[in-house]
């Protein structure tokens, strides 16, 4: 019995292993995709592995400027995944260098609520540690999304 306990802990931390050298392995713009793709799918759990725990956006905002860490990340791409259906991201330019990447995307979907199309274009620059998304800059064009579903009287 004891030698099984010892099989399956082993093999576990295995397993752990082999998932945190693929992370660090996988390259930055992999992560990104990654990241996006998450998103696409109103995934929390693949956002919150792929972000670190100390994890800080900073995003531009029809209110300002927000910061955000994993947690509320996690929480906001919930609502996304309730707000639009039939969400993709489409990543235009994807630049790389020194554990950091910038990227510019757009994202289409449609509203749930005034089931309108409508698509959002952004950047983002990403700093990652360990394979990891630590710190992000981003700021989307979010008054043109507000208009397109036709809220733009609410933003």
């Amino acid at each position: 019995m004891k030698r099984l306990a010892l099989r399956i802990g082993a093999v576990a931390l295995a397993a752990a292993l082999a998932h945190s050298l693929r992370r660090r392995r996988a390259g930055s713009g992999d992560v990104v995709r990654a990241y996006f793709d998450a998103w696409s799918q109103g995934d929390g759990d693949a956002i919150r592995d792929l972000v670190t725990d100390d994890y800080l956006a900073h995003v531009h905002t029809l209110e300002g400027m927000e910061e955000r860490d994993a947690d509320e990340l996690v929480d906001i791409v919930g609502g996304h995944a309730k707000a639009f259906a039939e969400v993709e991201y489409e990543l235009q330019e994807l630049l790389c260098h020194n554990g950091h990447a910038a990227v510019r995307a757009t994202m289409r979907a449609r509203h749930g609520e005034t089931k309108r199309e409508g698509e959002i274009d952004g950047i983002a620059i990403l700093r990652l540690d360990g394979g990891r998304i630590a710190e992000e800059w981003s700021s989307w064009d979010y008054l043109g999304l507000a208009s397109q579903l036709g809220l733009a009287k609410n933003a």
